[in-house]
């Protein structure tokens, strides 16, 4: 078995993975169409449950964020996206520039909006002020931004990765089923792939010291857990969550059910880079040792 900086080692080495900058990374050849046979395996998990599959936008607005309370939970997180100013002299400044990227850097104007750390929060936006029949579950897949500082790391925390949810708004009932069957389904994937891994309690890292009282809950009450593997050191790397939300989001987002209760939501989420890594650590980097795509295709059919 591999360690994690052995595999992305080998892979750099050979063009297969490259880096644009800290956390963000290329793939090509083999590596890619084994990320993309993942990706599809768990769009078949998705299935399972839902046809109602969104696309959801590439940002998110700081109000959504606002009133998803994310700003006092994980604002060390947080990116945005900002664009140049339309001034024509500050244009032509940056195009005659000997250096225009630092220019171009340097003009960059205030954000307008954020890179989604999460998909769910555009499910929620999306459906703010309504009443949902019991249950509506939606799955998407899409980029995730959240920069961890000195811990960004190539496959196994990057500052971009992709992410599969599958959401559910309803009864409790409806949140906690939906959450056992992704569990159930993600470990029968895990075993499919040859990975060694343990459902665990889990807490989200929040920031402020008002929230911090909600991860001790969170793990209390048994809200959230984990799909973990462990590296040849020891380290832990969580491949997926599962995530009772019980009625936060129903409130902070004015979602309510037929019978004027509050909907209640959790979600099942998959990390599509650290499954892929996941996988590169158990079996090498060589694609004739990796699980057969067409065994893998055949997982969820």
């Amino acid at each position: 078995m591999l360690s994690p900086e052995q595999v992305v080692g080998e892979l750099r080495a050979t063009g297969a993975l490259w880096d644009a900058g800290p956390g963000l990374v290329g793939l090509r050849g083999p590596v890619a169409e084994l990320a993309r046979e993942i990706e599809s395996q768990l769009r078949a998990i998705s299935r399972l449950e839902t046809d109602d599959e969104w696309r959801t936008p590439a940002g998110v607005s700081f109000e959504t964020l606002e009133r998803a309370q994310y700003f006092a939970s994980f604002p060390q997180w947080l990116s945005t996206a900002s664009h140049l100013s339309g001034d024509e002299s500050v244009l032509n400044g940056i195009a005659s520039s000997a250096t225009p990227a630092a220019a171009a850097r340097n003009a960059v104007g205030a954000p307008d909006t954020v890179l989604p750390p999460a998909v769910c929060y555009s499910t929620y936006a999306a459906l703010a002020g309504t009443t949902i029949e019991s249950p509506l579950i939606m799955s998407a897949e899409g980029v995730c931004w959240r920069h961890e500082g000195d811990r960004l790391a190539a496959l196994e925390r990057g500052w971009a990765f992709t992410m599969r949810e599958i959401v559910c708004l309803g009864s409790d009932r409806d949140v906690r089923g939906l959450l056992d069957r992704g569990a159930l389904h993600a470990e029968s994937l895990a075993r499919e792939l040859g990975l060694e891994a343990t459902l665990d309690v889990a807490n989200d890292p929040f920031f402020a010291p008002t929230s911090r009282g909600r991860a001790a809950l969170q793990r209390i009450k048994g809200l959230k857990h984990e799909l973990v593997v462990r590296f040849p050191d020891g380290r832990p790397l969580a491949i997926a969550s599962f995530n009772d939300h019980e009625r936060f989001f129903g409130e902070a987002f004015d979602i309510s059910l037929g019978d004027g209760a509050l909907a209640s939501s959790g979600c099942v989420a998959f990390g599509i880079e650290r499954w892929l890594l996941a996988v590169l650590v158990a079996h090498g980097t060589n694609p004739s040792s990796w699980p057969t795509l067409s065994t893998l295709s055949g997982v969820f059919a």
